[in-house]
């Protein structure tokens, strides 16, 4: 299954395969076999990437998915074939997405709030940021809009898939 991801403004085409030994993942030229499972219910994985082992975890707003692997947060849009075929056909697209509702990826700690009620935000910009396994997670607004609301504060602890901040 082929698939285009876009991350930090940059498009990258994966192939995935799953054959009788496994799985492999294709990324541009290079080839690799992979495994990837989910840790019980939870939004972690476990990713073996060639010779390399990862723990991923995964959480998805709105269209977005937010990537977080060794300490970094990446936001991903991922389209499938099918949905690149139809934007083609359609002329659609996800440029210009207004507004969503930044979640907690998972249970922690508010540390920062980089944003104001009234303030108009970008796609990508940081709005809030998360201490969650002694780890700072800065959470991105996946859409641009204004600040509606805040529904939380600094030092609040926040359960996983908790409305953090509100964003038209």
């Amino acid at each position: 299954m082929k698939y285009e991801v876009e991350i930090a403004d940059e498009k990258i085409e994966l192939t995935v395969e799953r054959t009788d030994e496994g799985s492999r993942v294709t990324l541009g030229d290079e080839t690799r076999a992979a495994d990837l499972v989910r840790v019980g219910e939870s939004p972690v994985y476990s990713l073996i990437l060639g010779d390399r082992s990862f723990e991923v975890s995964v959480h998805k707003r709105d269209k977005v998915y937010q990537v977080v692997l060794e300490g970094a947060t990446y936001d991903a849009t991922v389209r499938d074939a099918r949905a690149l075929r139809l934007a083609a056909v359609t002329g659609s697209g996800d440029a210009g997405a207004q507004g969503e509702v930044v979640k907690a990826p998972m249970p922690g700690i508010v540390i920062g709030i980089a944003v104001e009620v009234g303030e108009t935000v970008e796609p990508g910009q940081g709005v809030v940021t998360l201490e969650a396994m002694k780890m700072e997670n800065e959470l991105k607004s996946a859409a641009g809009g204004t600040v509606k609301e805040i529904k939380v504060e600094v030092g609040q602890g926040v359960t996983q898939g908790e409305e953090l901040v509100v964003i038209e």
